[in-house]
């Protein structure tokens, strides 16, 4: 099973952008995610087209299963 840390970003034009990481670190907490979503923010690093980041919205793991059908 592959697992997925979703962080959901409100930018400077009141829209949202979504940052995928792929396999995040096992036990990741809340407080983690809050901190590496800060530390994104304060170094102004990212710049998608929805707008800056300047928020975290929310943030979810997410579980996926593949099943090879062929």
């Amino acid at each position: 099973m592959d697992e997925k840390l979703v962080m959901v970003f409100t930018t400077n034009v009141d829209k949202r952008f979504n940052l995928t990481v792929n396999n995040p670190k096992a036990g990741i907490t809340p407080a983690e995610v809050e901190a590496e979503a800060a530390r994104i923010i304060a170094e102004d690093i990212l710049r998608p087209v929805q707008g800056i980041p300047v928020s975290l919205y929310s943030a979810k793991i997410v579980n996926t299963a593949t099943t090879v059908l062929k």
